[in-house]
């Protein structure tokens, strides 16, 4: 057994090259690192895919979010329009109120103008009505035409 051992052992790792050494196969520093740390590697994989997985819900989550947000920007939006609807028709309601005031207040002044004129009317009517029937008379009786204003003229006017 001493020789497949002897002949085994040239094939042990051996140092860098350099300095003389035993016989034997060079390390493989590589390999031996690869071996080292893909244990501790191989346990990261499941931390890996739990990384992916929080990814994509996040990446879901986000999308639902700005989904609801565009949602809430198109209500907000079209209460918007509504309010704005509703403030116009106000104040046009409050300007129309307000004209349909001033409307009636002129009419009524208009009225009272109106009545003020009947009143001095009926009461200078007869004065000025004798004034007339006078002037009226004293107009024929220049003309030769005594009674002129009080008599209807007979046949076609001249």
């Amino acid at each position: 057994m001493t020789q497949t051992r002897d002949f085994l052992d040239r094939f042990r790792p051996a140092g860098a090259p350099g300095a003389a050494a035993r016989a034997g196969v060079p390390a493989d520093r590589v390999r031996e690192l690869a071996e080292e740390v893909e244990p501790v590697l191989a346990l990261l994989d499941d931390v890996h895919a739990e990384c992916e997985q929080i990814l994509h819900e996040a990446r879901q989550e986000a999308a639902r979010i700005a989904d609801e947000a565009h949602a809430e920007v198109a209500r907000i939006g079209r209460d918007a329009q509504r309010r704005t609807r509703a403030a116009r028709d106000e104040a046009a309601s409050g300007v129309l109120a307000q004209v349909r005031a001033e409307a009636q207040q002129a009419a009524a002044g208009a009225d009272q103008q109106a009545l003020s004129v009947r009143r001095l009317a009926k009461r200078r009517m007869p004065q000025l009505v004798a004034t007339a029937v006078g002037m009226g008379r004293a107009g024929g009786a220049r003309h030769g035409r005594a009674g002129a204003a009080t008599e209807p003229p007979s046949g076609p006017p001249v």
